[in-house]
């Protein structure tokens, strides 16, 4: 049997109305059993994710993160993602990892305040000014084009290059002052800990 292969570019096929319609048609399909593993070698970490779903077929989509990458000029995460026949379990497809990121976690964002957001919200708010950032700002513009859109960032000099590379976009140095401010924030970074002290974000209208 042929092998699909589902490069980056299938993105110019996407648009985030087409794909919130979907992943909410998947959510009436049987439950999806899940499992992860993770492996750790101080730092950086290699996380495999398998989820089946019943009567649709299973997939495998495997991430490594290398927190020190960013030095040597490289992305932080990577990975790689097969697609698996429901009936026989044969490999039907490899899916470029970035396009489903991308996708899938900035979709599934946009899914939850498509579902839970005000419609006139206008003051949203993006924690993290990497890639994720970058697909979130993409997906919520889709569906909140009148909205003003303010970026955090740990590191200053990271936010103010998003600011710069992305037209509109305001820089926030203050992140309990413009998480009161905001009507949406959409967390976009790798963190193991809270952002601040205080509960802040349990004010926030919606947060995704």
């Amino acid at each position: 049997m042929s092998i699909e292969i589902v490069p980056a570019e299938a993105e110019q096929l996407l648009t985030w109305s087409a794909l919130t319609q979907a992943i909410e048609a998947g959510h009436s399909l049987p439950k999806a059993e899940v499992a992860d593993s993770f492996l750790y070698r101080g730092p950086d970490t290699l996380l495999n994710r398998a989820a089946w779903i019943d009567g649709l077929g299973q997939l495998v989509k495997c991430a490594t993160i290398f927190p020190g990458n960013g030095a040597l000029g490289k992305g932080t995460i990577n990975g790689g993602v097969t697609l698996y026949n429901d009936k026989t379990g044969e490999l039907e497809a490899l899916v470029d990892f970035r396009l489903l990121t991308k996708w899938k976690t900035a979709g599934d964002s946009l899914l939850a305040a498509q579902k839970l957001a005000r419609k006139d919200s206008r003051a949203i708010l993006l924690v993290g000014s990497g890639t994720v950032a970058s697909s979130m700002l993409s997906a919520y513009r889709s569906l909140f084009p009148q909205a003003e859109f303010t970026v955090w960032s740990r590191n200053p000099v990271s936010a103010k290059g998003f600011a710069d590379a992305h037209s509109g976009v305001l820089v926030a140095t203050d992140l309990p002052k413009a998480v009161a401010a905001a009507d949406i924030i959409c967390t976009a970074q790798c963190r193991k800990s809270r952002y601040y002290g205080g509960n802040g974000f349990l004010r926030a209208p919606i947060l995704t």
